[in-house]
């Protein structure tokens, strides 16, 4: 199988259609799409339905994309290595974080790595936890910030912190304590979260099923400032920890509550690509110091509301 192939298998799908896939590449519709037939001949499937309005992937095809995202990627870095005279370690590193952690983590990282990797290239994507682990398992990132329900001890992944989740804005009638809210407070309250791909969801959902509830989430946002907007509004409440509140914000002043009864976390870990080999060096070395700036930020008190985890490297 030619590497070749797989990157015009993989711009086909990403244009969804031959025709954009031949511009993008700078070859003939027919060309490229006899490059695809004799791909699917080699393999022995088909890989792709051919429509009217473009192409899509078959199941074989929706596999072969994956791992086909995996092989180029590694194909590449491995020549940057092989070629390259530099000492030291270099090399593209792609980090999925979500908003919570990269507001905190990203800039804090990004002079870490320039500091101790000035080698290492950087590629930071920020999203809603949902997209970030879509793209983990697509393999476009080397790592990712994860949400977790345990600090358990997973392969390919370091626990970095957990932290506690809070009501955000002021519910009517307010709960007596200023300090603490339960989850049976939280019965007919308006929510805004995310929607249902979101690890915060989950585990709103679960929450309140283990009272025989169903949160009243009048709306799905997948922005944080939106959701943050929205509970200082006072027209519905939202469920985030306090570490949302960088910067001049002050959580009293949205009347964050403490979520109790029992008391709602969730667990942060970094996590590879894959959990079966050692993954390059850069990798290794920006992994590191993800724990570093980690446990400094919290030693400082820069990033509250986390819990450090027995944070390895």
């Amino acid at each position: 199988m030619d590497i070749a192939h797989l990157r015009d298998f993989i711009t086909v799908l990403d244009a969804g259609s031959l025709t954009r896939a031949a511009t993008e590449l700078h070859v003939s519709q027919p060309a490229l799409s006899q490059r695809m037939a004799q791909l699917e001949h080699q393999l022995g499937v088909r890989l792709l339905e051919r429509g009217p309005r473009g192409v899509r992937p078959t199941p074989a095809g929706r596999s072969l994309y994956r791992d086909a995202q995996q092989l180029v990627r590694q194909f590449d870095r491995l020549s940057e290595d092989i070629a390259s005279d530099r000492d030291g370690v270099h090399g593209p590193v792609a980090i999925g974080l979500p908003t919570t952690v990269a507001t905190h983590l990203a800039p804090a990282l990004f002079s870490w790595t320039k500091a101790h990797h000035p080698g290492v290239h950087l590629q930071l994507f920020e999203s809603m936890s949902g997209y970030i682990h879509e793209l983990l398992l697509g393999g476009r990132l080397d790592l990712a910030a994860v949400y977790r329900e345990d600090d358990a001890r997973r392969p390919g992944e370091v626990p970095l912190y957990s932290e506690d989740l809070y009501l955000i804005g002021t519910p009517d009638p307010e709960p007596e304590s200023e300090h603490e809210v339960s989850v049976l407070e939280l019965r007919e309250v308006p929510l805004v979260a995310p929607g249902g791909r979101s690890n915060l969801r989950a585990l709103i959902d679960r929450a309140f099923g283990g009272h025989g509830l169903v949160p009243t989430v009048v709306a799905d946002v997948e922005s944080l400032g939106t959701m943050i907007r929205i509970a200082e509004s006072g027209e519905a409440c939202t469920i985030l920890p306090l570490s949302v509140f960088a910067g001049n914000r002050r959580p009293r002043d949205v009347g964050a509550r403490r979520i109790t009864g029992p008391p709602l976390a969730r667990h942060v870990a970094i996590r590879t690509a894959t959990e079966f080999y050692e993954p390059r060096d850069a990798v290794v070395a920006v992994r590191r110091g993800i724990v570093e700036v980690t446990r400094r930020l919290a030693g400082d008190g820069r990033w509250e509301g986390i819990r450090l985890a027995g944070l390895q490297r």
